[in-house]
């Protein structure tokens, strides 16, 4: 199968669009050239919404990365063939959500190697709706004081109303200007890489929706911190 164009690197914020379907596998399992359908990764959740041509329209529960290839798993079995032209409508609720916890993940990353010192970095993270988490490498618990530091300069963050901007650079450029601490979320492939600069703040490569900038956040609360392992403290945040 050809790579699956996708839309949103292209734009954000696109909420709907027009696509051909390619393949269809089992009734359910739908493939199509084009998509803003965001697939499940990173720690970020799959896109939800629907796939509509006509009169008929089919609820996409699922979305996976396949290779290049992103595959939608609708709820009941396609009507439609290969070769038509679908229109295809996001869950935008569950998508900004998603895009304003992957973008307050960043921030808390950098706000958390400012108060607890450089040797900090990601162990993992998962974003959702309603609550995210962050596990970051320290080597004792978390003080109540230290919490509300951290808390506190993220939101200063968000108020500065920092630009996102997301270049791709060739690996070796990227290494180069920005160092390998550009790795918090984990090993990217490729030869050329995604980058996302939150202002001055925090620089990651990073294949996640975000926000244009960290004001449309709003605000964050860390709910809640606990020790995962040995060397690894996990904050929670909404």
């Amino acid at each position: 199968m050809p790579p699956t164009e996708a839309l949103y690197y292209l734009d954000v914020y696109m909420k709907e669009f027009d696509a051909k379907v390619l393949r269809i596998i089992d009734g359910i399992h739908v493939i199509l050239d084009r998509t803003c359908f965001y697939p499940e990764g990173g720690g970020q959740p799959q896109d939800k919404g629907w796939i509509a041509i006509r009169n008929d329209k089919f609820e996409v529960v699922d979305v996976q990365k396949i290779g290049t290839v992103i595959v939608h798993k609708i709820k009941t079995k396609a009507t439609f063939k290969e070769g038509s032209v679908v229109h295809g409508v996001l869950d935008w609720d569950r998508r900004y959500s998603l895009m304003k916890s992957h973008t307050v993940t960043h921030l808390i990353n950098g706000a958390a190697r400012r108060v607890l010192g450089e040797h900090v970095w990601q162990s993992g993270t998962q974003k959702g709706i309603e609550t995210s988490r962050l596990d970051i490498s320290h080597y004792r618990r978390l003080t109540q004081e230290e919490t509300h530091k951290i808390e506190t300069l993220a939101n200063r963050a968000i108020s500065a109303d920092m630009k996102i901007e997301t270049t791709w650079f060739p690996r070796a450029e990227a290494e180069a200007r920005f160092g390998f601490r550009l790795y918090q979320g984990g090993a990217v492939p490729g030869k050329d890489i995604r980058v996302v600069e939150t202002g001055d703040w925090e620089v990651e490569a990073c294949a996640g929706t975000h926000l244009g900038s960290t004001s449309e956040v709003g605000f964050v609360k860390i709910v809640y911190t606990e020790r995962v392992q040995d060397g690894v403290e996990r904050l929670g945040y909404a």
